[in-house]
């Protein structure tokens, strides 16, 4: 019997399978593609994500194969993000086309020990009380295999969300936008964006001598998402929305996108749990979509391994669909919210649009937003003492350290280098084999003497650090990189007793 069966081998499910293996988890993963699908459809790779990768020593793997992209857009507003502001360690977006993501992830998965099957597929489930029997088909030949568990990572025509029962409601298309990958003659020296009367545009590098054009015109808002886009069309569309074409020419991939927006109604149905696109479908604005399953799957991981295992504590599995469910919510709202900003036609809308743009220019409301955009204040249901610091249930962003006790495993001396510098620097180095992370920060090394807890002592570099981390003297950090308990107290004895009654939420 399987431990684990994932279905889908795209980013989501990749990265699952990963995190399922540091805790010695059994992981198969079926795909019905024979290979990684060359087209990009995600393209911004937000630092959110590149943060989460960095908790396990891979963020510069990304890096070096994309190009930082130091702000944002708000839907159509003229005022950028900046992300330089969000305290991450990575300040940036990164354009990386998702079909490098996907090697990249598949070497990873396929390095800790997952096992990925081509060319096969999950067509229907039936549960029990101790396993689910799955049907995979694979070369037009039918098979049952058995696990304790299955995640469908496939898609928003999920098959596994389908046979588990689970609803997803929702709205279907009512207006469509285009995007182009394409080589230009004339390329913007900077990310572009444009808006008018005619509509909303932007353009951006996605790596190898290839740009991303997305448009949303007025004009040809309602024509249907399966309808053909040629080159020719994209042409007079960049030319009507910027005055120009950009001597764009050779497309890799023209496609249209529709504004179809649906939840899940239930991430969990017994041992059957969705992530990703078969958990949530949205307009993709600001580049979000796959960085939030990458965030379900993160979620996921060490919560389905404490369960195989033995040492989650009751309701830790059922958190999962508490906490995601209202993080894509959010994203949800905000994709809504810009698209009617990319939409503005008129002078109601376009005024709104101007308004926008002007809030966007004051820094805490940029701040904010380029913070929930990048992935760092997505929101965690109250459930933490009336009491509880501020940092409680956010997720681990804005610290830096003095010199940290840093172990770690690198490969090649330029892997090596960045670990030594971001050993300097932050608490990822302590968090690279996804176990809870209690971290004194005043020397006094605070007893918690679980199974599995990772303790290192650091100091802040207060200088440096968000005021906000200047009075804490010890931090319990889930696998997540959430900030589960914070303490302010000196008093060694309090402070243990505080970090025990928070690791009772994280394990038994």
């Amino acid at each position: 019997m399987l431990d684990v069966l994932i279905a889908g081998a795209g980013p989501v499910g990749l990265w699952l399978a990963a995190e399922l293996r540091l805790h010695g988890v059994e992981v198969t993963v079926v795909e019905r593609r024979a290979a990684p699908d060359g087209r990009s459809r995600a393209v911004g790779m937000q630092a959110g994500t590149l943060d989460t990768f960095a908790t396990r020593g891979l963020a510069e793997r990304f890096v070096e194969r994309g190009t930082p992209v130091p702000t944002g857009h708000f839907g159509a507003a003229t005022t950028r993000l900046d992300f330089a502001t969000v305290g991450a360690v990575h300040p940036f977006m990164l354009a990386l086309g998702q079909s490098v993501t996907e090697q990249l992830l598949e070497e990873h998965a396929v390095g800790v020990g997952a096992r990925v099957l081509r060319e096969e597929e999950v067509v229907s489930l039936s549960q029990g009380p101790d396993a689910v029997e799955a049907v995979i088909r694979a070369d037009g030949v039918h098979r049952t295999v058995r696990a304790r568990w299955v995640v469908g990572c496939d898609g928003t025509q999920s098959a596994v969300r389908r046979a588990a029962g689970i609803e997803f409601p929702g709205q279907d298309t009512t207006l469509t936008g285009w995007l182009a990958d394409v080589e230009l003659d004339d390329p913007p020296t900077a990310p572009l964006a444009a808006t008018g009367p005619a509509g909303s545009f932007l353009a951006a590098p996605i790596g190898d001598g290839v740009h991303r054009l997305a448009g949303l015109s007025t004009a040809t808002m309602h024509r249907g998402a399966g309808e053909p886009l040629t080159l020719e069309e994209v042409r007079e569309q960049t030319r009507a929305l910027l005055g120009r074409d950009l001597g764009m020419r050779n497309p890799r991939w023209l496609s249209r996108y529709g504004n179809a927006t649906r939840q899940a109604a239930r991430y969990r149905a017994g041992r059957v749990l969705v992530a990703g696109d078969a958990a949530h479908m949205f307009f993709p604005a600001g580049g979000q979509g796959m960085n939030v399953g990458i965030q379900d799957a993160t979620n996921l991981g060490w919560k389905l391994a404490a369960t195989l295992q033995g040492w989650a504590p009751d309701g830790l599995l059922d958190s999962y669909d508490t906490e995601r469910r209202p993080a894509a919510r959010a994203v949800i709202d905000n994709t809504r919210a810009q698209l009617a900003l990319f939409a503005a036609a008129s002078p109601e809308q376009i005024a709104l649009r101007d308004v926008w743009s002007a809030s966007l220019a004051e820094p805490r409301t940029n701040r904010q937003w380029a913070r929930r955009i990048a992935g760092f204040d997505d929101p965690l249901p109250a459930g933490t003492a009336p009491d509880a610091h501020p940092l409680a249930g956010t997720r681990l962003a804005g610290l830096v350290l003095d010199s940290p006790e840093a172990e770690t495993e690198t490969g090649t001396e330029a892997e090596a280098e960045a670990a030594a510098a971001a050993a300097a620097a932050t608490a990822h180095p302590f968090m690279h084999r996804g176990r809870p992370l209690l971290l004194d920060l005043d020397g006094t090394r605070t007893p918690c003497p679980v199974p599995g807890l990772e303790q290192h002592t650091a100091t802040v570099d207060t200088e440096a650090s968000e005021p906000v981390w200047r009075e804490v003297t010890a931090v319990l950090i889930r696998p997540d990189a959430r900030i589960a308990w914070a303490g302010t107290d000196t008093d060694p004895r309090r402070r243990a007793a505080g970090c025990r009654a928070a690791l009772r939420t994280l394990c038994r």
